[in-house]
């Protein structure tokens, strides 16, 4: 059996490496990160075991134009879609502020909005409710670019920083528009949009049932 070159090697490493990078990978809860999420954005009353979540690392394009690598925690049984969906969203060179687990804010859904955060679980109640959980506390839900495309409904606007985005007929980096890259790519494994809804509008989530 001939004897593979090294370069032949490093070449096979790094296309895998490319590859790797571009579709993301996807592992159990890691110790150190299933540690943090005790602490902010999970507890045993919430209806997702923490062994039933997934940990993806996600690559992107920020705003700066440079490739970033995000992190996002879904449920186990949308984990490989949620990661073609975005590898389809980095071919498309889709902008992404940043994308940082929510624990960085304590589990705090406003604070890490006010940041611009891209997220996805976080067991908590649906905004202006007391006991009705949201979809991100399934691994179900998944929120991008907040104040590019900010929840309204009636004259409530959030985060505050998505006021100059209300008006949605011009594209500004990070938006997400009707029928655009990020809709389709959701739409293809059966995601809803937020900003489908009619009594309110939620441009950045993303949920599937």
């Amino acid at each position: 059996m001939k004897k593979i070159s090294l370069a032949v090697v490093l070449i096979l490493f790094f296309l895998f490496s490319v590859q790797t990078f571009a579709a993301g990978i996807y592992y159990p809860i890691p110790d150190e990160v299933a540690l943090k999420m005790k602490q902010y954005s999970w507890r045993k009353e919430c209806p997702v075991p923490i062994d039933e979540l997934a940990y993806l690392k996600v690559p992107y394009w920020g705003y700066d134009g440079k490739k970033h690598e995000g992190e996002l925690i879904v449920h186990k049984l949308v984990s490989k879609e949620v990661l073609n969906i975005f590898k389809k969203l980095y071919s498309a060179k889709f902008p992404i502020k940043q994308m940082l687990l929510t624990d960085e804010y304590g589990g705090n859904d406003e604070a890490s909005m006010n940041e611009d955060n891209s997220s996805a679980f976080n067991c908590r109640v649906v905004g202006g409710t007391q006991d009705v959980l949201s979809k991100h506390s399934y691994g179900k839900a998944i929120d991008i670019n907040p104040i590019q495309n900010p929840y309204v409904k009636n004259h409530a606007v959030e985060p505050v920083g998505g006021n100059e985005y209300l008006l949605r007929g011009k594209y500004r980096k990070g938006m997400i528009l009707p029928d655009d890259i990020v809709v389709r790519s959701f739409a293809a494994y059966g995601w809803k949009w937020g900003g489908d809804w009619k009594s309110l509008k939620d441009y950045q989530h993303f949920e599937k049932d």
